[in-house]
């Protein structure tokens, strides 16, 4: 049974909006009550921050691939649950200056979870235009060929970790020719919060996360069926991504605007997560 269609047989429209809501505004009150950033105000400002990261989520959690459309229709067919909203190009820059907000909202959500838990690190290319196009002038100048598990791509690339429940606690969105090696070692940086069990694949070797050894090591680590099995549950996390979430959809116009969408498609993932579905 698909994801939309558990939620909606679960609750109404109106209650996940309203549930998406709560969790949202709890959220954004705690953090500015403990200044941990600061949100612009404005007299004139059409919808709260929490009204549009709302509406956000929502078409994530529903799966609409295009945001534009979804808050559009928002508009028109919600009107009661959200009076005043901006026009849809202000939409669009909100949704990009929130970037930082949404990543660490799904950080929230994951690290919620205090539990003894095993983690999984991979990479997963986010392409923005097909290879054969990639000459073609565009504003991304960020953007660089690399190599994933289907060839050549040409963009950039999400590089993740995951904890037991499939929630993504640690990201990065870098070019596409960054080596997985060298994010490794960053997102696994002691400093931020030691991780125990690190699970990944050979490309990871040498940056503390556990791997399958090499067929030609002399003295080969540990690696089960159940470490190679666990591993894998990240690849079902980016699979979830793609095709739930649309993470490679869509013409962007530079880099800012692909690490916020990334950001959004993780909160929206992180927060399916938390409801336990």
């Amino acid at each position: 049974m698909s994801r939309t269609r558990t939620l909606l047989e679960q609750h109404s429209v109106v209650d996940l909006f309203t549930l998406v809501y709560v969790a949202v505004d709890d959220y954004l009150q705690y953090s500015l009550e403990h200044h941990r950033y600061v949100l612009p105000e404005s007299s004139d400002q059409k919808a709260s921050y929490s009204e549009l990261m709302t509406i956000s989520l929502m078409g994530d959690l529903l799966a609409e691939p295009y945001s534009g459309d979804w808050f559009v229709w928002v508009k028109h067919e919600y009107a009661p649950l959200f009076p005043r909203l901006p026009d849809v190009t202000r939409y669009y820059r909100v949704l990009c200056n929130l970037e930082r907000i949404f990543a660490d909202f799904a950080l929230v959500l994951a690290n919620s979870l205090e539990d003894d838990t095993t983690y999984s690190i991979d990479s997963k290319p986010v392409p923005i235009c097909k290879y054969k196009r990639r000459k073609h002038p565009r504003a991304q100048g960020e953007a660089a060929r690399g190599y994933g598990t289907q060839g050549a791509v040409f963009g950039f690339k999400l590089h993740a970790v995951i904890n037991n429940a499939q929630m993504v606690c640690r990201f990065a969105v870098v070019p596409a020719n960054f080596a997985d090696a060298t994010l490794g070692k960053a997102l696994l940086h002691p400093e931020y919060d030691e991780l125990e069990r690190v699970l990944g694949d050979k490309a990871y070797l040498g940056t503390g996360a556990w791997t399958p050894p090499k067929s030609n090591a002399k003295q080969p680590g540990p690696w089960t069926l159940w470490m190679d099995n666990a591993r894998k549950l990240i690849e079902t996390v980016f699979s979830s991504l793609t095709r739930k979430g649309h993470l490679v959809l869509g013409q962007l116009n530079s880099f800012r605007s692909v690490r916020a969408k990334v950001c959004r498609k993780i909160a929206a993932h992180n927060f399916v997560r938390w409801l336990g579905l």
